[in-house]
């Protein structure tokens, strides 16, 4: 499917933001990438009307994209400048009013390794707090399953 009837409001919108250059090509590249993902691996749109279009990308459509890229090893840095191109793409649906709603405002980037175990050793540290406490194993355990859950939740 041609995407132009996005594509070129969208660059209009960037440039109107005073994107660089360079910047401007990588989000139309990653916006581009994107659509092809929908159309390959996801679902065709079905209109060539962007405001059907905009209506139509869901957050749980960027949610799966996101997990598209990382299952298909992108490194974290492409995948964010993708997931930032998205974001983007999102804010100028909105500013049109084709949607509601910024859809990919909440979509976090992805973490690396590095991140991972920083969240690893708070959740260390506050596992040994809860245990000076006197807490009890169960009581450590469910804290610290709740706590994983809100992370694993923030990393959208």
């Amino acid at each position: 499917m041609n995407y132009k009837n996005i594509t070129q409001p969208f660059s209009l919108y960037l440039k109107s933001q005073q994107v660089s250059q360079n910047t401007l090509r990588n989000y139309l590249s990653d916006i581009g990438h994107f659509f092809n993902w929908l159309d390959n691996y996801e679902f065709n749109l079905g209109s060539d009307n962007p405001n059907i279009i905009a209506q139509r990308i869901s957050k749980a459509t960027f949610k799966k994209y996101k997990q598209f890229l990382k299952k298909n090893s992108i490194s974290a840095a492409t995948a964010n400048r993708r997931l930032s191109s998205l974001r983007q793409l999102s804010a100028f649906f909105a500013s049109q009013g084709w949607t509601e709603n910024d859809q990919a405002k909440k979509i976090a980037n992805i973490t690396t390794k590095k991140e991972v175990n920083l969240s690893s050793q708070l959740i260390t540290k506050f596992a040994k707090s809860l245990a000076k406490e006197k807490k009890s194993s169960s009581t450590i355990r469910n804290y610290l399953s709740d706590v994983r859950n809100y992370l694993d939740y923030l990393e959208i």
